[in-house]
């Protein structure tokens, strides 16, 4: 049997993909953010849209002997302030692909390709604070517990993106403020 392969999501993956979405909602309604009623009311032609990949967002998907058996977001925020941040979301893996480390590569594929984006800094997501093999995935692939409190039983985790450092010039409006003199009273 061939290994699991990851890749982007496209339109024509999306009758797959809203079948095994609905399965995670489901299987799990608290891990995500909408239920059932709302995800099987979306018309498959706006699904297909979500699938799109875009310079704010992409969705990577799992294939096991041609079938989708696993899912996973990024989303970049488009808003300048905070255009550095992207979350992961919509992580889910079918019952029958879990303990293979299935999630852990398409957790692994997420932040490879936040990598490639020059602005961000940093990879957020929202995880039940009871699930405890989520807490392990993101743990094992290097995520950290945000210093943000916590929230209807959610914990804030974050992956800090390996960036090179940044040389100062002596044009540099930090380098001015860092080596500014204040004279003492």
């Amino acid at each position: 049997m061939p290994a699991p392969t990851v890749r982007p999501l496209t339109p024509d993956d999306a009758p797959a993909y809203r079948m095994l979405r609905l399965a995670g909602i489901a299987e799990s309604p608290g891990a995500f953010c909408t239920t059932q009623a709302a995800e099987i009311a979306v018309p498959l032609a706006q699904m297909a849209q979500r699938l799109r990949s875009t310079p704010h967002q992409i969705m990577f998907g799992t294939f096991e002997d041609g079938r989708l058996i696993a899912i996973a977001g990024l989303r970049r925020e488009p808003i300048a302030v905070v255009h550095d941040k992207a979350s992961l979301w919509g992580v889910y893996v079918a019952p029958p692909a879990r303990g293979r480390g299935v999630a852990r590569q398409l957790v692994q594929a997420a932040i490879a390709h936040a990598c490639g984006v020059p602005e961000l800094a940093r990879v957020r997501l929202a995880v039940a604070q009871d699930n405890h093999a989520a807490l392990s995935l993101y743990l094992g692939c290097g995520f950290v517990l945000a210093g943000e409190a916590a929230s209807a039983g959610m914990l804030q985790m974050q992956y800090m993106l390996p960036r090179p450092a940044i040389a100062t010039t002596k044009n540099d409006v930090f380098m001015k403020i860092n080596t500014l003199q204040i004279p003492a009273k």
